[in-house]
């Protein structure tokens, strides 16, 4: 097979810079998110990123997917499940008032937000505990009532 510079001008693909002013291919994507092709093409189907693709079916992301999938990226690492992030990003990186808008988005930002302030609690506990167990702090500091939470 002939490589890119043997082959003729009209069968050489044109690099999405060029024929697609702004738009960034997969690999730039990757580059400027480091986030992987794999995921990349996951958030795609799950509906958090909506490329548009070449003739030749090569997907083209906006510039502004950079930040989306870095707020994707936020929004997991939170423990934000990728079934909520469609209702949050619709609501939420688009620009539009959350409350007129997305009325089932505030049980969802509730329900997050008392989890996350549950696993914080359960962090600073833990770390207390690893202080003693240090010898940083006294052992007569952490009571049994101090004691984590079960999760449920």
């Amino acid at each position: 097979m002939k490589s890119m510079e043997e082959r003729p001008e009209f069968l050489a693909e044109t690099p999405a810079t060029c024929v697609h002013e702004g738009n960034l291919r997969i690999g730039e994507m990757v580059d400027r998110t480091g986030v992987s092709e794999r995921l990349l093409r996951y958030y795609e189907s799950r509906g958090l990123l909506k490329p548009e693709r070449t003739s030749q079916g090569h997907r083209l992301y906006r510039p502004n997917d950079v930040s989306r999938v870095r707020l994707i990226r936020l929004l997991l690492d939170g423990g934000i499940g990728t079934k909520d992030i469609p209702l949050l990003m619709d609501c939420v990186h688009d620009g539009m008032d959350l409350s007129q808008i997305c009325a089932e988005l505030d049980e969802t930002l509730d329900r997050e937000s008392a989890r996350i302030s549950r696993e914080i609690e359960s962090l600073e506990l833990t770390r207390r505990y690893i202080e003693a167990l240090a010898g940083r702090v006294p052992l007569t500091e952490l009571t049994p009532t101090s004691a984590p939470a079960s999760r449920s």
